[in-house]
């Protein structure tokens, strides 16, 4: 018996491909509804033509830009209009023979969870890890670099904020940082790292990073981080700084500082305090202080306030609860918890020259809190009363703009009428006047031809010329 053979089978159905440019603007529009952030980057990368299908059909623009500087973990994150909650992630990076290779994904997370996931995550995600090879060197800095410009030359990016993050610890990636420009100021500046690093490095670092806005700093840098650049910075968060001490807390001269956990003691904290209340005020610019309070500290609350005079909440003196009236005007959102803080239950102390702060317990955390502003809701209602005064003089002049153009259009026609009645009694008259001169050239030529001539045609003529010139009207 012989053995059957088994021929192979070919399969007969073939791939398809849509070709996006011959779509109708029906179905364009349609698709173009369903694909997030990270879809049109893909489609508009593949061609110019499709870049401007992209531009034309989705018209998106960049919130908020990341930027990762950590060698084999350097990644673009942006948050895109539209997509409030949608987090993007782009890494790319160039093998040793020049080849580029990209990875991308999308991801539903708040701007603070998706800060935690970019810049705090240790390794990066195992699809990437699965592409990008051990044994060949790769450049990923300049890949990211080359995503960012293509995020911001494909989409508006001008108001866009930029958060970048820099390990510390890596040298390529400092040095990298410290050779880029970026197009804009940096509002939040990160360092990132596992260990503490150099203080030269950490110095370079500063002075190459134009921040405009909040500094912070992991928990393993260390008191590497304490330069110029931070301690005068407008905002600065330490997170979990173990390592500070009551000489580097003094020192701190932002407008707003947040320490997580930490050592610090009741006594200094209570020098903070008084440093506050004696020191000149044109030396010291801090506006609010989060704190967390390490254990002893914790036990030791009411010594934290030792040598203060405090009072109690006078609603005639301030606002019974604290924020930020213009951050809260700026805003588009609906009110957010987190920035407002009762401070009825709260005590009071007032500087000699009139600055009023408060010194607030919430759970294990401290808030002192300086009032430049002590009733933001009045504030608020003054600052929505000329809004709305504005609206009402803009809509009351965009009326009478309305109205003036009306009786200008409508003196405008009847200008434009008479204008045409003159003219067509000019044009009549002037027609009259050459048709009766016209008839008098013929008349006097007629007669100077029977005056030069005797014969009895020319005068048979001029008299039937007389006789047409009588019967006219």
């Amino acid at each position: 018996m012989q053995p059957l053979e088994v021929q192979p089978e070919t399969s007969s159905s073939s791939e398809t491909f849509l070709n996006l440019l011959k779509l109708p603007k029906k179905s364009l529009k349609k698709l173009y509804e369903y694909l997030n952030p990270v879809d049109c980057y893909n489609i508009a990368k593949c061609s110019k033509p499709l870049e401007h299908q992209v531009k034309k059909h989705k018209n998106l623009s960049i919130n908020t830009i990341y930027l990762r500087f950590d060698n084999e973990k350097s990644c673009v994150g942006a948050y895109f209009d539209k997509f409030k909650y949608t987090a993007c992630v782009f890494y790319s990076w160039r093998k040793g023979d020049g080849v580029r290779k990209t990875w991308n994904n999308s991801y539903y997370l708040k701007a603070h969870k998706f800060q935690n996931y970019l810049f705090c995550k240790i390794n990066h995600p195992k699809e990437v890890k699965s592409l990008q090879p051990t044994l060949f060197p790769i450049d990923c800095i300049s890949g990211m670099m080359e995503t960012f410009n293509e995020l911001c030359s494909m989409f508006p990016s001008q108001n866009a904020y930029i958060y970048v993050g820099v390990n510390v610890n890596d040298r390529k990636s400092c040095e990298a940082f410290c050779s880029t420009p970026l197009p804009r100021q940096i509002h939040c500046f990160r360092l990132i790292g596992t260990r503490p690093p150099k203080t030269d490095r950490v110095r370079k670092v500063f002075r190459a990073a134009n921040v405009n806005g909040t500094v912070r700093v992991s928990h393993q840098v260390g008191p590497a981080c304490m330069q110029d650049e931070l301690i005068n910075s407008y905002n600065v968060v330490l997170d979990n700084p173990e390592w500070i001490t009551r000489e580097e807390l003094l020192s701190l001269n932002n407008v707003s500082i947040d320490i997580g956990h930490n050592n610090l003691t009741a006594d200094d904290l209570n020098a903070f305090l008084m440093q506050w209340m004696f020191l000149d005020s044109d030396q010291i610019r801090v506006e609010r202080l989060e704190i967390t309070l390490s254990p002893q500290a914790f036990q030791n609350k009411r010594s934290i306030t030792n040598g203060l005079i405090l009072r109690d909440w006078n609603p005639k003196v301030r606002e019974g609860e604290y924020f930020d009236a213009s951050s809260y005007l700026a805003r588009t959102t609906i009110r957010d918890p987190s920035s407002f803080l009762d401070c009825k239950y709260s005590k009071d102390i007032q500087r000699d020259d009139g600055r009023l702060a408060t010194i607030l317990f919430y759970g294990k955390k401290l808030y002192f809190i300086v009032w430049r502003n002590r009733f933001p809701y009045r504030t608020i209602k003054e600052a929505r009363k000329k809004e709305k005064e504005r609206k009402a003089a803009a809509m009351m002049s965009k009326v009478l703009n309305d109205a003036l153009r009306q009786l200008n259009q409508i003196s405008q026609e009847e200008w434009n009428r008479k204008t045409e009645w003159l003219e067509a009694v000019v044009t009549s008259r002037k027609v009259a006047a050459e048709e009766e001169q016209r008839a008098k050239r013929k008349y006097f030529e007629a007669l100077k031809e029977f005056l030069d001539t005797s014969e009895p045609k020319p005068k048979r003529k001029l008299l039937k010329t007389i006789t047409i010139f009588k019967n006219l009207p």
